[in-house]
């Protein structure tokens, strides 16, 4: 490897990892979505900011407890304390229009819950802030329990696309040492350099595009207007030599199966390819076998994405494959449920015009088969969150069962899908069984509060032993893959999981796969990176 000279065609070099940030925080999908970028920063990032400041050694101490990963505590040294204190001043006074807007719309939804009981709501309108009128519309159900639907695409504010709001962060850290998404801002060091870029910016894709292909170092630089006492520090992001790749293109006659980790599968034809909730690894070397982000084909005809937790729909590649998707599929969201952001509205504030928003059992047909959209029960918490579906893939006379994190709360749902859709041949399924409580993830969301014993029992769940087997027995599955359920180094920045021989997950997962097994099955519990043919 070689340092690039100005006049250079360059290539990203393949660990380099580019962190879309807002705020300084890594922007998961509930930081790009502008009502719930406004509630987590004022109800999740500032008090984290302020905690750190009141009492850093709290914040030191639990950072260094493995069982406290992925808590509410900043994975930062003392000398940080005064990048911090800059970090909280700044915030609150560019993104007080945001914050403004977060706390008049909590006050407003408690008010409702107070004191709303089935009379007309007409006089609320009147007695709206600022922030707020001409964007909310408050309701009843048909209960006559109060709520209320804040207009979205109506909702922009100027510092919200600012480039100082929304930058990217280059590192050559490894996935593995990369601090928790919800809890660690991303400050300036030796190791990270931030330019100003905002997410819909089309120089993200040049920037991408070099990951797998020459681009000439001048015009990198200028597009992203890297400042001349930076500049040595961004040239050693680049190199002169192609990355490695591993068959990123399939021409065969099978279908070829590729697992990239956690729940991320490539489906290739030698005409069509499906990737489902992308999310991979950056770092080729180390533990266990990996297929990186080089290893992925430079068109990719449908991205389907299961839901919108940070596992599953990542900014961070996604803003990487702008330009070779050919279609995103989501499922529709809840307009009324503030935790219920619109991944399409998400995906276009990412600079995508290619989205489809898909009602369950909708399909989407090609000349290889056929992508059908399937309701899914669980992992939400008990919240009333629709942007969640499972996929039923039909590719050349395969038939495959996706489904994520669902948990079989109700087995008659999949009996009634067989009716329509008939069995599956493979099923890949998710065995989060005992989920973080709700307030891990929605806290923020909450107009009131919950009981300790109420939060622990609404959890992120996913299926158990019994559930996914009652999947199997409906589906008629034949072959079962359980996903690594974020076990791979690569995930623990977003999940927060390391599990032992005891935990409920693994010993759920190994009962399912003995009772697959015993009964004549194929089943396995993926990890790492793995390719095979059907």
């Amino acid at each position: 490897m070689s340092t690039p000279r100005p006049d250079d065609a360059v290539y990203l070099k393949s660990g380099v990892k580019l962190e879309p940030l807002f705020h300084r925080w890594y922007a998961w999908s509930h930081l790009v979505s502008p009502v719930q970028q406004a509630i987590n920063l004022a109800f999740r990032q500032i008090p984290l900011l302020r905690s750190f400041i009141a009492n850093p050694n709290v914040h030191i101490a639990a950072s260094k407890n493995p069982q406290m990963l992925g808590g509410p505590f900043l994975e930062l040294p003392a000398s940080d304390l005064p990048a911090v204190r800059r970090l909280l001043q700044d915030t609150l006074k560019d993104a007080a229009p945001l914050l403004r807007f977060a706390e008049d719309l909590q006050k407003l939804n408690r008010q409702l819950q107070q004191t709303a009981s089935g009379h007309s709501l007409d006089a609320v309108y009147a007695e709206l802030p600022p922030t707020l009128a001409g964007l909310v519309e408050v309701s009843y159900d048909l209960n006559h329990h109060p709520g209320l639907r804040v207009l979205d695409p109506l909702l922009s504010y100027p510092a919200a696309a600012d480039a100082d709001r929304q930058a990217l962060a280059f590192s050559t850290e490894r996935d593995e040492q990369r601090h928790f998404f919800l809890n660690t801002p991303r400050l300036d060091g030796d190791a990270r350099l931030v330019l100003p870029l905002p997410f819909a910016d089309p120089h993200h894709e040049a920037l991408a595009a070099s990951r797998i292909r020459a681009v000439p170092y001048a015009e990198l630089k200028q597009a992203l207007k890297v400042p001349a006492e930076q500049e040595a520090r961004f040239r050693g992001f680049f190199d002169t030599e192609a990355p490695q790749r591993d068959q990123p293109e399939y021409h065969g006659g099978d279908v070829r199966i590729r697992y990239f980790g956690h729940a991320c599968v490539l489906l290739q034809t030698a005409s069509t390819s499906v990737l489902i909730d992308p999310f991979v690894t950056w770092d080729r070397d180390g533990e266990p076998q990996r297929l990186t982000f080089d290893d992925l084909p430079d068109h990719i005809d449908y991205v389907f994405i299961t839901h919108n937790h940070q596992d599953h729909f990542s900014p961070e590649l996604l803003l990487q494959l702008r330009g070779r998707i050919g279609r995103l599929l989501v499922p529709r969201h809840n307009s009324r449920s503030l935790a219920d952001p619109s991944m399409k509205l998400t995906l276009r504030a990412l600079g995508f015009r290619n989205v489809s928003e898909l009602e369950p059992m909708e399909s989407v047909r090609f000349d290889d088969g056929e992508i059908v959209s399937l309701p899914f029960y669980g992992e939400h918490a008990d919240l009333d969150i629709e942007s969640k579906h499972g996929m039923f893939l039909r590719l050349k006379n395969r038939r495959f069962l996706f489904l994520a994190d669902s948990d079989c709360k109700d087995r008659a749902l999949y009996r009634r899908i067989v009716e329509r859709l008939g069995k599956a041949d493979t099923l890949f399924i998710g065995m989060e069984c005992d989920g973080a409580p709700l307030s891990w993830l929605y806290g923020p969301y909450t107009g009131s509060p919950l009981s300790r014993r109420d939060d622990e029992s609404r959890t992120l769940s996913g299926s158990d032993c019994e559930h996914a087997w009652s999947i199997v027995e409906e589906f008629d599955c034949k072959k079962i893959y359980v996903y690594a359920m974020g076990q791979e180094p690569w995930m623990r920045f977003v999940t927060g999981l390391e599990y032992s021989a005891d935990s409920k997950q693994i010993v759920e997962s190994n009962k399912f796969l003995e009772r697959c097994r015993a009964a004549g099955l194929s089943a396995e519990r993926l990890y790492g990176c793995s390719s095979f043919s059907c």
